[in-house]
């Protein structure tokens, strides 16, 4: 049986930060400055998340919900707020199998438009096989309503043929890189601040 993956209630969700992290390093030459990059390929999302101050019953679920995750242990689906599209009816999906990189040939998008633009977000996959991405370059599509995406962090497996995309509700997949401590301030009102990075 696959495992069940929890998603962070949002309506809890007062700020957050979120910064895309790659694995390279700058060395430079302390005789003349000149710096060598070295890039080992990885990419990944990391976020500091504040929940919004709950109290009474709602703020004990919520801190059952984060303890239950046994710190880096656990995993769980974030929907980010901010980059949700609400009543997109898009259908889009990945047009062949064996794709690589930071570009995704696609189809099922309006022939000749703009269907999405450079900033905007997308996921792949469900459970813990997701995977949020986001666009570097407009979709700009023919007229079959295929569009070639440019995006980042770039794939770390191919997607298989028909995988959907979700537009309307992009997620990703997190981990906590850290057990989240329970404040509990004056009328039993509880204050909690995530830092996760995304899952591999």
């Amino acid at each position: 049986m696959p495992d069940v993956i929890p998603e962070l209630p949002l309506t809890l969700v007062q700020t957050l930060e979120r910064r895309l992290v790659t694995a390279t390093a700058v060395a430079a030459s302390p005789f003349t400055g000149t710096e060598e990059v070295q890039d080992w390929g990885g990419e990944w999302w990391d976020y500091a998340i504040e929940m919004a101050r709950t109290t009474g019953r709602d703020g004990r679920r919520l801190s059952a919900f984060l303890t239950a995750l046994g710190g880096p242990r656990g995993r769980f689906l974030f929907r980010d707020p901010t980059i949700r599209q609400a009543g997109s009816t898009l259908a889009p999906q990945v047009a062949g199998g064996f794709q690589s990189g930071n570009q995704l040939i696609t189809a099922g998008w309006p022939p000749f438009s703009t269907p999405l633009f450079a900033g905007d977000f997308f996921s792949l996959g469900s459970g813990a096989q997701t995977r949020l991405h986001q666009l570097t370059a407009d979709v700009i599509t023919d007229e079959a309503g295929q569009a070639t995406l440019a995006f980042v962090p770039r794939l770390r497996s191919a997607p298989e043929d028909g995988t959907s995309l979700e537009i309307a509700a992009p997620a990703v997949l997190l981990r906590l890189t850290a057990p989240v401590p329970t404040r509990i301030g004056r009328a039993e009102s509880f204050l909690f601040t995530l830092a996760a990075r995304e899952a591999s």
